[in-house]
This record gives C-alpha cells, sequence and structure tokens, in this order.
C-alpha cells in the first residue's frame, strides 16, 4: 500500500514536471505592459488568459494575442510585433505573447487541423474522440478599393459579427457612414463606397467625365451614379466650376481647345426642350435664373439647339445640338 502511494505521488510529481516544461517556454516570453494596436481579428471577454492562447493556437491567422488581465479581456491578432512593428504599443495593464512561444498540443484535437485561413478549428460537442470542425472564423483582411484601414479604431475587431470602421484613402471621396460588418457567412458587408473624381464645394461634389456623349446620354450617367448634370445657380458656383475642375482637370488633357473654343466644351444640366427659350434644370425643373450666356446666345441656331454647353476655354455658356457628343459635368448634394 505504501509503494502504491509513494508510486502514484512520484507518478503526479512528474506529471507536473512535465506540464511545466511544456508552458514555461510561452509565459517566459509574456510582454508585460504592451499589445498590438488595431491588428484584431477577434475578442474575447471573460476568458482566462491560457483560453485567449489556446483560442489562437486554433485560429489559423492568429499570430499573437493581447489580454488584459485586469477584466480577463482577450484579443487575437492577424499580426505579430514583428509584422506591425508601428503598432506595438504601450498599453497600462495588457501582456502580450505570441503564437509561435507555446506548444501546439495545447490545441487538443485541433493541434494539427487543416483549417482554411478564415476558419476556426472547433472540437465536435458531446463526443470522446478526436473529432474537430473548420467553422468560419473571421472575414479576413477587407479589400476595396479605396479603403483605408489605417484609421480603425482600438474597439474596432475584424471577426464575426464585429464592425469595423474605415475611411477612404486620399484621392478617394466617401459615401457612407464607414461602417464595415463581418457577416456570419465570412463575407462582408460595406456601408462604404470610395470613388475617385469628385471635388467638392460646400456641401456639393462634382465629378467632371471626359468621355465624349450626347446630352441625353450623359444625363443617364450620372443618375447611374445617384447624381445629376450639374445645375449651376450662381456666378460663385460657375466661376468655380470653371476654374478649379475645367481649367484644372479638363483643358490640360484636350489639346484640340487651343484650336477652336467650339470643339472642346462639357455639358451642363440646363435645356429647353419642353419649351422653347424657357431653359431649365433636369433635375431641380427649376426655370435657369443666373446664367453666363457667349455673346449673342442663346440663338437656337437652326433651330435645333436646346441644351446647354459650358465652353472650356471661357467658361461661358452656348446652346447646342442635344446629339452633340461631349464631356460632361456630374452634380451630388451631400445633404
Amino acid at each position: 500500500m505504501l509503494l502504491f502511494q509513494n508510486s502514484n505521488w512520484l507518478f503526479l510529481v512528474i506529471s507536473c514536471v512535465l506540464c511545466d516544461g511544456s508552458l514555461q517556454p510561452g509565459f517566459s516570453k509574456l510582454q508585460y505592459g504592451h499589445r498590438l494596436d488595431r491588428k484584431v481579428i477577434q475578442s474575447f471577454a471573460e476568458v482566462s488568459f491560457l483560453d485567449c492562447v489556446i483560442e489562437c493556437l486554433v485560429t489559423p491567422r492568429c499570430k499573437s494575442v493581447n489580454y488584459f488581465k485586469g477584466a480577463n479581456f482577450c484579443e487575437i491578432n492577424y499580426e505579430n510585433k514583428t509584422t506591425a512593428e508601428t503598432n506595438y504599443e504601450n498599453g497600462t495593464g495588457w501582456v502580450y505573447s505570441e503564437k509561435e512561444h507555446w506548444p501546439k498540443e495545447l490545441a487538443g484535437a485541433c493541434e494539427n487541423a487543416n483549417c482554411l485561413i478564415n476558419q476556426t478549428c472547433k472540437h465536435k460537442r458531446y463526443t470522446q474522440d478526436k473529432a474537430f470542425d473548420c467553422v468560419p472564423s473571421d472575414c479576413g483582411i477587407p479589400f476595396k478599393t479605396g479603403i483605408d484601414l489605417s484609421t480603425t479604431k482600438r474597439e474596432d475587431a475584424i471577426g464575426i459579427h464585429r464592425r469595423i470602421h474605415a475611411s477612404c484613402s486620399d484621392g478617394y471621396f466617401q459615401f457612407g457612414s464607414g461602417q464595415l460588418i463581418c457577416q456570419s457567412n465570412g463575407e462582408w458587408k460595406y456601408d462604404i463606397v470610395c470613388e475617385e473624381g469628385w471635388v467638392q464645394s460646400e456641401n456639393h461634389i462634382y465629378r467632371l467625365f471626359t468621355e465624349k456623349k450626347n446630352w441625353e446620354s450623359a444625363k443617364d450617367q450620372c443618375e447611374s451614379i445617384d447624381a445629376y448634370l450639374v445645375e449651376i445657380e450662381s456666378s460663385e458656383e460657375n466661376t468655380w466650376i470653371y476654374h478649379d475642375i475645367v481649367q484644372q482637370h479638363f483643358l490640360p488633357i484636350m489639346n484640340h481647345c487651343t484650336h477652336s473654343k467650339w470643339n472642346c466644351t462639357v455639358w451642363i444640366g440646363g435645356s429647353d426642350q419642353s419649351r422653347e427659350s424657357q431653359f431649365i434644370w433636369s433635375k431641380s425643373k427649376n426655370i435657369i435664373t443666373f446664367t453666363k450666356w457667349f455673346l449673342d446666345n442663346p440663338d437656337n441656331y437652326k433651330g435645333n439647339e436646346d441644351c446647354i454647353e459650358m465652353l472650356a476655354i471661357t467658361g461661358e455658356w452656348n446652346d447646342r445640338s442635344c446629339d452633340y457628343n461631349t464631356g460632361f459635368i456630374c452634380e451630388k448634394n451631400l445633404n
């Protein structure tokens, strides 16, 4: 009986030594007072540090963890401090650790799982075998033209049912709230669109198109992007459009403009197609009160000039056949 007890005692001692030897490398490399910011795959509340590490081990994309001891709060990251050096920061109360410092056997049945990069290995419940499931874990890094993720906030996280706040890169104009939501099917739902070419003045944005279309086709293209052919309602707006859009973005690429002002124009949104000599704006249907007509215009030349174009050389207006093909300017009201 004594021999059995001693053997049992010896067995327990050996087991603890092995256990301690297995976990010691990870614990010895903990980095206190640091965290990796804005690289989160998923976060978890009320979990132990070891559970946090295990969650990283069963998530193929995970490379490191942040753990806040005071609140038992876990963050698993898709980068480590080597690949995201500028985001490795001081953080009082935080502990940082890297996946490679921990033994794979902590993952249990998931130790040798071959889950995809956007999946997490989960043990099958209510069984005693070593089976597991690979389930969607996150949406991966969202990619969409013009989106800038460097502006994400500390509370943002990349993971199922989590939200990220993003903005548009320089040179793009943002539409939408900037919120990205990771859905349960592993796909991103975007509430942000980043478009090139828009220029803002007060509560309106404008975009120049150099491709040549007739007036009706130009109007249709503006409407296809939730805009309308530009409506110019003051001398100040006309001057701004001429100097900041036409002169800066149109004239430099239109070499033929130096030969004839009549061949270098852009459509704006006015016409008198409904009633001769009563020009109205196509979007608002308002009668045009401010005008910037070129000398002796409108003249309805040959009785077939119902649409308004701006002369790129002078910023003045001319009436022209609506079938003529030229560039055009679209406008959106930000209100």
